[in-house]
Formats: structure tokens, C-alpha cells, sequence
């Protein structure tokens, strides 16, 4: 079986906190890094670029719908679920409507110094050096 590509999703306030994810058990199935926290994102599908995966998996998990321009890919790395992970940047404004949780177990704004201290999935403290400072 191949491993698809993937997106990840940095969605940050003006404030600068950004939304991070935890994960669930996998409620009844076997998933990769259950109850861990990490930044949103999944498999790009066929077809489909990396940032529309990207806007597509924010809108399927928070019900936030971006505007492309608001983001830019800032890195790219593989991990043992995904050859090339695309990692975006998505500044959202203030009036964007709050998140509405539709997957995972729950969802917080953090601090890029809070995600710091967390244990993460998909190898994903390696995308923090890269967050680059507003």
C-alpha cells in the first residue's frame, strides 16, 4: 500500500495562537498518535493539490473556509505516514468564524511556546523552528 502525501495546517490568529487539534482514540479503530495533540491537516486525495487539501481538511475538521491566498506553504518534510507532508501558513482575520469542532477530540489556540512543550504527532515539532515570526 502506498503512503499518501499530506498537508498540515497552520492556522494563526493576529494574536499569533494557533489552532492545534487533539487527536481522539480513534473510536473503535486503530489510528497513528491518538489523544495527541498537533496541528490539523490529512491525506492530499487524488486529483487535488496540496493547498486545496489543505483548505478542504481545515473546513472538514473546524468549518472554516480559507481563502487561498491567505496561505502559503512554508516547509515540506516526510515522516513515517507521509512521503512529502506540505505544511501551511494560514493567517486568519479576526472576524473569521470561530472553529466548530467535527473531528478529534477537542481544540485549543496555543502559543507557538505552548505547542513547544506538547508531545506531537507525525513528527511535527520539527515544523516549529520553521513557523516563521509575524
Amino acid at each position: 500500500m502506498t503512503t499518501p502525501n499530506s498537508s498540515t495546517v497552520l492556522l494563526r490568529r493576529a494574536d499569533g495562537a494557533i489552532l492545534m487539534q487533539l487527536r481522539d482514540d480513534g473510536l473503535g479503530r486503530s489510528i497513528p498518535y491518538p489523544n495527541t495533540w498537533n496541528f490539523p491537516g490529512g491525506a492530499i486525495e487524488p486529483g487535488e493539490s496540496p493547498l486545496d487539501a489543505a483548505i478542504r481538511e481545515i473546513e472538514e475538521e473546524f468549518g472554516i473556509r480559507l481563502e487561498p491566498a491567505a496561505c502559503r506553504e512554508i516547509w515540506s518534510y516526510s515522516h513515517e505516514h507521509a512521503p512529502s507532508d506540505h505544511v501551511f501558513l494560514c493567517d486568519v482575520p479576526d472576524d473569521t468564524e470561530p472553529p466548530v469542532l467535527r473531528e478529534g477530540a477537542a481544540f485549543a489556540w496555543m502559543t507557538v511556546e505552548q505547542i513547544g512543550r506538547l508531545e506531537l504527532g507525525f513528527d511535527q515539532e520539527r515544523i516549529l523552528p520553521q513557523i516563521p515570526l509575524r
